[in-house]
């Protein structure tokens, strides 16, 4: 696995806003609740665990190198990502089986790769903000909990810190890192988005695509500057809210000011 995750440093990031760490974002999403025990270093059940999500891994990239190869897809082959929805929802669930393996050893790693892929993936897809900060606040939440070694909502300890097992120095840097890279990337992509990927159910009967289109011409244009000024707002907090509570846990311990 590449756990390669370079960054650098931008001004002008959104600084999180100081009620965020307790409020509940507009996507934000849960995690699995994890196994009691973490998987035993070296048994059948965590080579198979390691063996899975390598391979869940490989699908993704295979998967969105497929995208770049103009090729028709086979029956049965592989089929190249079209938005960034389809992305999210491939490493969503690899996060929440990550999680629920309840060792430290691998969540970390993992989750930084994963999250890797997300940030690495963004700029080839039109903005796609409810799959995008549904998968960023979900990656915080688990960053953030395997800082402090609890659940930042439950304060529930994780299984695998009762011996004091904390997040390596070496992996807090990469973690410092990567949630630079990505709150600087996640600004750009919002504020230069020239379009935007919408979430819409695919009309299976294609009877009503002129009728709708009818429609939306008869919208008053007060109406529709109001809905686009609260999509803004909306997202603006979204924006400030990308891995905000890591920032405080890796101020917290690295010293910084996020």
């Amino acid at each position: 696995m590449e756990n390669n995750a370079g960054g650098f440093i931008h001004p002008a990031i959104p600084s999180p806003p100081a009620s965020s760490v307790t409020s509940p974002s507009l996507t934000a999403s849960a995690l699995p609740h994890p196994r009691a025990q973490p998987l035993k270093a070296g048994s059948a059940k965590e080579t198979s665990f390691i063996q899975y999500v390598d391979r869940g891994i490989l699908d993704v990239t295979r998967r969105y190198a497929k995208k770049f190869s103009g090729e028709e897809s086979e029956s049965g082959g592989v089929r190249g990502y079209e938005r960034f929805g389809e992305v999210a929802g491939d490493v969503d669930r690899l996060v929440d089986l990550v999680w629920v393996s309840g060792t430290p050893s691998l969540q970390t790693p993992y989750l930084l790769s994963l999250a890797l892929l997300l940030t690495s993936y963004l700029p080839s897809f039109p903005p796609a903000p409810k799959p995008m900060f549904r998968s960023l606040h979900k990656l915080d939440f688990a960053f953030s909990s395997l800082l402090q070694g609890r659940n930042v909502d439950s304060g529930e300890s994780l299984p695998g810190f009762e011996s004091g097992r904390a997040v390596t120095m070496t992996e807090k840097v990469r973690i410092k890192s990567l949630v630079e890279r990505t709150r600087v990337l996640v600004v750009d992509l919002m504020r230069n988005a020239d379009e935007m990927e919408e979430e819409v159910e695919e009309n299976t009967t294609g009877d009503d695509e002129d009728d709708d289109e009818d429609d939306d011409e008869g919208v008053s244009t007060g109406v529709r500057d109001e809905v686009d000024m609260d999509e803004a707002d909306k997202w603006n907090m979204e924006i400030a809210r990308v891995y905000d509570r890591t920032v405080v846990e890796l101020g917290d311990t690295l010293g910084g000011n996020g």
